[in-house]
């Protein structure tokens, strides 16, 4: 039941984040986090791959779908996404400015 939660976050995450790509267009939300519409939609779809590659392969290691290397490969491959995502396309500070 875990596998399919993370699965499902990680298509909502991913989906948003390639619709935020394709249109453009961001909310008010991610106006404040970001500065461009990609760095927000790469971030998201970053995350969402993380999810989702994480729930496949646990998934199929535990169904016996994969061995022991793929699903490592697949975990190696979800780090990598999570640390593009947190390095190249992290949210700035969304402080008002109002600190000293």
């Amino acid at each position: 039941m875990f596998q399919i939660l993370l699965g499902v976050v990680g298509v909502v995450f991913a989906g948003y984040g390639v619709r935020l790509l394709l249109t453009g267009r961001m909310p008010p939300f991610a106006r404040r986090r970001w500065r461009r519409p990609v760095d927000a939609g790469m971030w998201f779809l970053c995350g969402g791959l993380f999810f989702l590659l994480l729930a496949v392969g646990y998934l199929g290691r535990l169904i016996g779908a994969f061995g022991p290397a793929t699903a490592l490969t697949l975990v190696v491959l979800a780090l990598g996404f999570l640390a593009l995502g947190l390095v190249r396309y992290r949210p700035r500070d969304g402080g008002d400015g109002d600190r000293a």
